[in-house]
């Protein structure tokens, strides 16, 4: 199958960058002030009035409870799994069927390099009441892989839970830990998972956006599986509103920074059930990465590392008895049913209000245990962001919402995309370019950054060591954006996303009509590999040098890109990128993946005067239909030396 794409440009100038700056800081101005005015409005849930009695903790043989007078949360012990979560008269909240499925535990999918994988539910071997009183009750569940059979997964494992006085919900973290010499393994997910009750959670919200009535997990078990497993077409369906609809997991991915706040409601009694993760420096991948939310089940989920969107670029691995001690979370889980008003949107921005509370009061002065660090254990970085394109200015420009943050050391710009044993501090800089990045973690790292409207990624080239107390102060850094000569033309804008590319449309028996309003009409093909044509002309041909293709790619899965100039049938290309991804985002309705960057030498005596083609051809590595790659942003530029 083969596309035709014409497209021509002047060469792009610093307005359509400054455009974008100031249109990306008055949308976030705007939606911080939509969102304060709405939270300030919603009533105060019943469950938030502070009540006369303490937290209190009854231990057994088998369980311990914790009661703050507005929620009570059940664990087993010493296994540590949330056996049932009390609230609003209401006995359990959660879906439990021992003893195989919990309300709620932490799971881990790993396998030893060349075996088996297989996922488990950590099981803890030791109680321990870490805080009695009675303003907070902390409880520790933990097992030591050294003490356990050799078959479980190699980590030495605490789970914490806490509840406060006069707090509707309660908090968990978890601490992972490998020693020194430890068997070699990969661990591809690390996770906390939650089971609302199956009779009273049919309405999930992910984002302001995405907010739905679910089909129920009986719906998927008798539905047809698409090419995909998590694809299902819905052939019957209790309501029948979902019925020959496809529900899939993936469609309700959110960014890593849009996953701060998830949730389910129950219409009967109307109670709102919310996981919030109040940071993101525990998570996997950097703030774009896209990763699972919640889904059909009902499942809310905590992700904390995965393979989602990324594939086996992104496995944990541990060779040679590598040791690795990592704190995930805390993450609050929290309830809410407002009086006088019920409905939906009134527990939503409750539930945001609640999430914004928490973002402001991380880190966390409540935690006991030593390895997750208060903020004055912490540092600081500042600085500000310009970016040097000689071609469309100067002088270095402010770089105006950028993405900067501090990652682990690596040896690529994209290194903090693969990273997933240490932990990641982002922030966004304002319109001039100016930044701040608070409570690190101490120890050392990369700077890394991308800027809207530019193409590449910013690596600074010092080690920034962060040290407790202190602010590194770095004053104006420089980002040199590839450039070898001016823009001929340009497609696409350069945002790691593919969102303005074509997609095909989607054979109208397998939608979401929550997402397709109305469905288009089939798309012939057969999962070709795609050329793109893309036509152009020169008034003049540089007799020297060499031109320059900058190809950007939003996400790969398996895929060679070809470049070829005027002739499609030559020998070989003028350029192939190396085979690259494995993020698999095409499946799983993902406008982008992992990110990937090319420059292409392209010799002027393949041009020529008057009208020129490019093809693009994408070559895939086996007969998987969803192999292919999406661009991001693709631009010509003549040879420095042309006037």
């Amino acid at each position: 199958m083969e596309g035709k794409l014409i497209w021509w440009s002047p060469s792009p100038s610093w307005l359509m960058l400054s455009t974008l700056c100031l249109l990306l800081c008055a949308a976030q101005l705007q939606t911080s002030s939509a969102t304060v005015a709405a939270a300030g409005t919603v009533p105060i849930p019943a469950g938030n009035v502070v009540p006369s009695a303490g937290v209190k903790l009854t231990s057994g043989k088998d369980e311990a409870m914790i009661d703050n007078g507005i929620i009570q949360l059940t664990l087993t012990n010493p296994g540590g799994f949330v056996r049932a979560l009390k609230y609003q008269g209401v006995e359990n909240v959660l879906e439990t069927h021992e003893p195989d499925d919990f309300g709620g535990y932490f799971d881990v999918s790993w396998d030893h390099p060349g075996g088996e994988g297989k996922t488990e539910q950590v099981v803890g071997t030791k109680f321990t009441v870490i805080t009695e009183t009675e303003d907070q009750v902390e409880l520790s569940f933990s097992s030591s892989w050294a003490a356990s059979p050799k078959d479980l997964v190699p980590l030495n494992v605490d789970k914490r839970f806490i509840v406060q006085k006069g707090v509707s919900g309660f908090y968990w973290y978890v601490i992972v830990e490998r020693l020194k010499g430890w068997p070699d393994v990969n661990m591809d997910q690390h996770r906390m998972v939650f089971r609302p009750k199956i009779t009273m959670f049919k309405y999930m919200a992910v984002s302001d956006e995405i907010q739905k009535m679910m089909p129920a997990y009986k719906d998927r078990e008798t539905g047809e599986k698409l090419a995909y497993p998590e694809a299902v077409l819905l052939t019957t369906a209790i309501e029948p509103e979902f019925k020959d609809q496809v529900d899939d997991k993936y469609q309700y991915s959110m960014e890593i920074k849009d996953h701060k706040l998830k949730g389910w409601i129950s219409d009967d009694p109307k109670i709102g059930f919310w996981v919030i993760s109040p940071s993101e420096e525990y998570i996997a991948g950097g703030p774009n990465k896209p990763e699972l939310t919640c889904h059909c089940g009902p499942i809310c989920l905590a992700m904390f590392t995965s393979v989602h969107y990324s594939g086996l670029d992104m496995v944990t691995e541990y060779r040679n008895g590598e040791p690795w001690k990592k704190v995930f979370g805390p993450v609050m889980v929290y309830l809410n049913s407002i009086v006088p008003s019920n409905d939906h949107a009134a527990l939503w921005q409750d539930a945001k209000a609640q999430m914004e509370k928490e973002v402001q009061n991380w880190p966390y002065n409540f935690v006991a245990s030593a390895d997750y660090l208060p903020a004055a254990k912490r540092g600081s970085v500042s600085g500000q962001l310009l970016v040097d394109d000689k071609v469309l200015s100067p002088t270095p420009k402010e770089a105006c919402t950028a993405y900067v943050g501090l990652a682990l050391p690596g040896t690529t710009e994209v290194a903090f995309q693969f990273d997933v044993k240490g932990y990641q501090f982002w922030t966004q800089t304002d319109p001039k370019g100016n930044f701040v990045i608070k409570n690190v973690i101490p120890g050392d790292y990369n700077l890394y950054g991308w800027v809207p409207g530019v193409v590449g990624t910013f690596k600074h080239p010092d080690l920034i060591t962060i040290q407790p107390g202190n602010e590194v102060k770095l004053g104006p850094v420089t980002y040199k954006a590839p450039r070898n000569g001016p823009t001929l033309w340009e497609i696409g804008i350069p945002d790691r996303s593919a969102a303005e590319f074509f997609v095909p449309d989607p054979d109208p028996k397998f939608v979401n009509k929550f997402f397709v309003d109305k469905p288009n009409e089939v798309k012939s093909g057969d999962c070709e590999p795609t050329t793109w044509q893309i036509n152009f002309d020169l008034p003049d041909v540089c007799p020297t040098g060499n031109y320059t293709l900058q190809l950007a790619l939003a996400g790969a899965l398996e895929t060679n890109t070809f470049v070829y100039v005027n002739d499609l049938n030559a020998k070989a290309p003028a350029f192939a990128t190396e085979r690259v991804g494995k993020d698999n985002a095409i499946a799983r309705h993902g406008i982008h993946g992992i990110y990937w960057f090319f420059s292409a030498c392209l010799p002027s005596n393949l041009f020529v005067k008057g009208k020129n083609s490019i093809f693009l051809r994408a070559a895939r590595s086996g007969d998987f239909p969803f192999m292919g790659v999406m661009y991001d942003y693709i631009r010509l530029e003549a040879p420095p030396t042309q006037p």
